[in-house]
């Protein structure tokens, strides 16, 4: 709907643009390969070796929770993409720089969907593996961070093998002082917020995938917060990554290990 709106959408684009159109016209110019895809079967079919641009829109709207998915679903997730990225810039014999976010993670968070949230960081750490299998870390330089975190957090003392979407039942270190169990997830914002008297354990809904954990302050959009966030490294000049750093910091080590952008190059000091 933000590309072409082709179904009218009301909450689509209303200048009648075809910004899809528009791409594939500008890619016809280059006189290179380029594809447009619009599920995960027609992704794996492209052939990197002939594709140089690709565009993918795989929702009319959003993408599907992984935890939404059903087995009609055509839709790829982010190791997928990720694959597929890597394959075709993989091509450059100068190299490239490629930015993967796994957005489903914040915007689990954001409507205090716990379980979504987290099953969304797994999807993260497989396409985190795909790129290190598919990389020469000898000249290829990963990070995975993160540009902010939530107020997800563990609560109380469950015992270890207790379910991290449930609570602990076998003793009262879950158990508030006026008698009521509580969660071992809970958020300090957003749309979670519990009525007074609220006990987990009288909670139907607990296990589902759609369970909105507690927030102890009511807002539509759960907060973002302000504590550090942690920055991993492997490859070309990771060791510049470590103690305390600001986050503009990270660009400029970017820069200085691909030798690209202004300021000093790693490949100047050689």
């Amino acid at each position: 709907k933000n590309f072409t709106n082709e179904k009218n959408d009301l909450e689509g684009r209303t200048d009648g643009l075809d910004l899809i159109g528009e791409w594939k016209e500008n890619k016809k110019t280059t006189g290179k390969g380029y594809a447009y895809v619009t599920n995960l079967t027609q992704l794996k079919d492209i052939k990197s070796d002939d594709t140089d641009y690709i565009l993918g829109i795989f929702n009319d709207d959003k993408f599907e929770y992984n935890l939404d998915l059903t087995e009609e679903d055509d839709q790829p997730d982010l190791e997928d993409m990720t694959r597929k990225a890597i394959e075709i810039l993989s091509k450059n014999e100068n190299g490239f720089v490629l930015f993967i976010e796994a957005a489903h993670v914040d915007k689990a968070h954001h409507d205090n969907l716990a379980q979504k949230a987290l099953e969304e960081v797994l999807r993260l750490d497989e396409a985190v593996t795909a790129a290190l299998e598919m990389s020469d870390l000898e000249e290829t330089l990963i990070i995975v961070t993160a540009d902010h975190s939530h107020s997800l957090t563990i609560n109380g003392y469950p015992k270890r093998g207790t379910d991290i979407f449930g609570y602990d039942d076998t003793t009262d270190e879950q158990l508030s002082d006026d008698g009521f169990y509580y969660p071992t997830l809970m958020y300090a914002t957003g749309p979670g917020r519990k009525p007074a008297g609220y006990d987990v354990s009288k909670e139907e809904h607990l296990k589902s995938k759609d369970y909105v954990a507690p927030a102890t302050v009511m807002r539509d959009s759960s907060a973002h917060q302000g504590e550090d966030v942690a920055v991993y490294a492997v490859g070309p000049q990771a060791h510049l990554f470590k103690g305390l750093i600001q986050q503009y910091y990270i660009p400029h080590i970017l820069g200085y290990a691909a030798c690209i952008g202004k300021g000093d190059k790693f490949c100047n000091t050689q």
